[in-house]
């Protein structure tokens, strides 16, 4: 819990860094984009129907500017369409990337630590 507090506290700091002017136009759809693919894949990942942890899966989301994945995301395999959800971390890893280049973001540069699986009431999560 403390590390995902920490990676959005960082992602806050992040989306606050923007520069101005004519950049900032085009970063700014960029960043609509952005949000827009991250909604889309929370939406897709339906954490709940697992009847194990074994039937969870995990996936990286987003995009530091240092590169990684800025936190992990866990869905229910059962419940959720992995190829379209992928489909979808792709774009919006891209998309991040993208804006964060555009935007000329930094970040402090720390890996996100992949985080184990847990399953907990038939819902999967991170830890």
């Amino acid at each position: 819990m403390a590390l995902l507090t920490a990676q959005m506290g960082a992602w806050a700091v992040m989306l606050l860094m923007g520069s101005g002017g004519a950049e900032e136009e085009g970063g700014s759809k960029l960043k609509q984009r952005a949000e827009t693919l991250a909604s889309e894949a929370r939406a897709l990942a339906n954490p709940r129907g697992c009847e194990k942890v074994e039937e969870c899966e995990m996936a990286g989301f987003g995009h530091k500017p240092c590169g990684g994945p800025r936190e992990y995301i866990a869905w229910c395999s059962r419940t959720t369409d992995a190829k379209t959800l992928r489909t979808r971390l792709e774009a919006l890893e891209k998309a991040e990337k993208a804006w964060q280049e555009e935007a000329g973001l930094k970040s402090n540069c720390g890996l996100a630590r992949q985080p184990r699986l847990r399953w907990t009431d038939g819902v999967c999560l991170t830890r």
